[in-house]
């Protein structure tokens, strides 16, 4: 039964990405940026671990550092597919010349399974976001990956595709939408790189902008 559930979300997962990939270059124009991400993630024990993200990202075609992160999560491993995780994060944002900062402690459920060589994961966050410059809000992500099974090249990298959806409560709107894809390289046990392209589809006041971004990125499990 639960594989048949998985085998139908993966098919209609599938499709819509395709569909949207598709469509997006003809839509990201406006900008274009890079995000580069270190994930470290260390188990305690076997249901118990100690992930950290921290994040550096840049936009004006690569020109301006405007936004990072850091922090770190304490996980737990229900089972083999599902696991909850408890964490915080500090984030700086630059308007203008000044650098303004926000804490964002957050709740989140994670998925992970295999099916047909596919990998499918989903990530579902609140995050409870605190400013000094704005009023706080709370917000609602959910993430979608499937990684192919499909090895390309001597490196043996594999393509992936993901999207992400972010919710705004006090907005009472979505803010936000990345949808991109690229390809996974595991070179070695415990270690994953990956390079890709973001459609980065959000909302600055009234005003839907896009912007391309090249993803970068390193994770490390010890």
């Amino acid at each position: 039964m639960c594989s048949s559930m998985l085998r139908i979300a993966l098919k209609r997962v599938g499709l819509f990405l395709s569909i949207a990939a598709f469509s997006v270059p003809l839509a990201a124009h406006e900008d274009s940026g890079a995000s580069w991400n270190l994930l470290l993630k260390a188990d305690i024990d076997d249901r118990w671990s100690v992930i950290s993200r921290s994040n550096l990202a840049s936009r004006e075609n690569f020109e301006d550092n405007f936004f990072g992160y850091t922090g770190a999560a304490l996980g737990y491993e229900i089972n083999p597919s599902w696991s909850l995780r408890l964490g915080y994060r500090h984030a700086w944002i630059k308007l203008g010349d000044e650098w303004l900062e926000e804490d964002r402690p957050f709740v989140e459920a994670y998925f992970a399974d295999t099916l047909d060589g596919f990998r499918f994961t989903n990530r579902a966050r609140v995050e409870f976001r605190e400013f000094d410059y704005r009023d706080d809000d709370i917000r609602l992500r959910n993430e979608i990956t499937v990684e192919a099974p499909w090895a390309i090249g001597p490196l043996q990298m594999r393509p992936y595709l993901e999207e992400e959806v972010f919710f705004s409560t006090e907005r009472n709107r979505i803010e936000a939408n990345w949808l991109g894809g690229g390809l996974a390289w595991r070179p070695q046990k415990g270690t994953k790189l990956k390079i890709g392209y973001r459609w980065n589809h959000f909302c600055v006041g009234d005003r839907w902008r896009d912007r391309d971004v090249l993803v970068l990125g390193m994770n490390l499990f010890f």
